[in-house]
């Protein structure tokens, strides 16, 4: 179920609000698109979103990462045959291999997910405690016999939250994950992010590049990082500091670097330019009980403190809460740099996502009632359940007719198919098992 990344020109017409063309199979690996003519280098970048500036420049982002790749990684030693060939283009060769390499602080590898499921603590039977609480809590374990069979069992009261997800994220892709408060996006992104102590029960395969969720977290906890709703941040430290912290701790060794101190340097100013941070570098980052910058900046912190640590797969869950549209469009336009130029695999759960925001991620994953409606291409969401027999406004946003297809008021069936059309997430989730797009995803996933 892989998709061609957009090209450069698309990506920035529908970044800025437009932009309805058929999309291109060129792909965006660190180096601007040869083919990008000048009129979208500085007219479409300086365009603005509901009278709001747009702060981050992908095109800008993408030339900024190349240069610090290109100026403080050590060149690649040849061969002697390779060296003496009399054909050999040396600026080719070097080129290709650094494109296959990556930047000297990337590592790259996707995301796999096989029927996962997932169990939590039934909490449903919790009662208001009275006085009488204490003698039938006491009745009852006793009948029980004390909780022992539960302890050598490891078993307890559960209640299954998700139920046989799968998907793939590759290595440069992102991954949109949509549902409705309650559906269980967040326990899927915290699963995916690897925090899997808080749960009862996890079954089914969660694979990062080949390594087990416990592989992960014993030996490579750095390379999947997942960021919580709430930003949180030493609100003492200005923004140069918090970032010039994260830099230093995850500076490549000299073997990779010629001038660590050099590059350490380069990648502040580079970071501080390219997520649109120079005017607030320093003012303390703040938190709740000190004023510091503002809530779309601190957000840009946060993936510019992500892009300094180097993960190789970034979980996202509501970054946008509490964003306007412009500071929205902003962080997703600084998701999709980090993303294309190092190649990293992000997960990134976004609730009112506008037109211009889920066409820049790659995949969607539609969750409702902890089961999985829709897993595949942004551009064929909407029509899957088009099939199924529901109708998209015209002036509706993809995310908001993907999260409303259970809310029997307010979605919309085509005529003739209002008893054929799925009306609960179990319908939903039984013909998108019987589907051929998700025999796909499995076969994709198993290959």
């Amino acid at each position: 179920m892989s998709s061609d990344t957009p090209s450069e020109e698309r990506r920035l017409l529908d970044a800025s609000g437009g932009g309805g063309g058929s999309s291109s199979n060129n792909e965006i690996t660190g180096a601007p698109d040869s083919s990008v003519s000048s009129q979208f280098s500085d007219d479409v970048e300086a365009l603005q979103l509901f009278g709001e500036p747009l702060h981050v420049s992908i095109s800008r982002g993408t030339t900024r990462f190349q240069t610090i790749q290109q100026a403080h990684s050590r060149p690649t030693q040849l061969g002697g045959e390779e060296a003496g060939q009399a054909d050999f283009d040396l600026q080719t060769w070097l080129r290709g291999r650094q494109e296959l390499a990556g930047p000297p602080f990337a590592k790259r590898f996707g995301l796999v997910f096989n029927d996962l499921s997932v169990y939590g603590s039934d909490v449903s039977n919790s009662h208001i405690s009275t006085l009488i609480t204490p003698v039938w809590k006491m009745i009852k374990s006793s009948v029980r016999g004390f909780g022992i069979p539960q302890l050598l069992t490891g078993l307890g009261a559960q209640r299954q939250i998700l139920r046989g997800f799968s998907g793939e994220v590759k290595e440069g892709e992102m991954l949109l994950v949509l549902g409705q408060p309650g559906a269980g996006c967040s326990t899927l992104l915290r699963v995916l992010g690897n925090h899997r102590a808080s749960y009862k029960r996890i079954t089914g395969t969660v694979s990062y590049g080949g390594l087990t969720a416990s592989e992960v977290q014993r030996h490579y906890r750095g390379e999947v990082a997942y960021n919580q709703e709430d930003d949180t941040h030493y609100p003492m430290l200005t923004v140069r500091r918090t970032l010039d912290f994260a830099i230093t701790c995850k500076t490549p060794s000299s073997q990779v670097l010629r001038d660590a101190s050099a590059y350490q340097r380069d990648m502040l100013a580079m970071l501080l330019d390219v997520y649109g941070l120079q005017g607030c570098a320093d003012t303390v980052v703040g938190d709740a009980f000190l004023r510091g910058v503002s809530g779309g900046e601190r957000k840009r912190v946060s993936i510019a403190e992500q892009v300094a640590a180097g993960a190789a797969v970034e979980v996202w869950d509501g970054s946008t809460c509490g964003l306007d549209a412009s500071s929205a469009l902003d962080y997703v336009r600084a998701l999709r740099i980090s993303t294309d130029v190092l190649q990293k695999a992000v997960v990134a759960a976004i609730y009112q996502a506008s037109e211009s925001i889920y066409r820049l991620f790659d995949k969607v994953l539609v969750v409702d009632d902890g089961r999985q409606l829709f897993f595949g291409s942004t551009r064929d969401a909407v029509g899957y359940f088009e099939r199924l027999g529901l109708v998209k406004p015209t002036r509706q946003t993809s995310s908001d007719f993907l999260t409303g297809l259970t809310r029997l008021g307010e979605r919309r069936v085509r005529p003739g198919w209002e008893q054929k059309a799925p009306r609960s997430a179990e319908e939903f989730e039984r013909m998108w098992l019987a589907s051929a797009e998700r025999q796909a995803v499995i076969d994709e996933v198993q290959a």
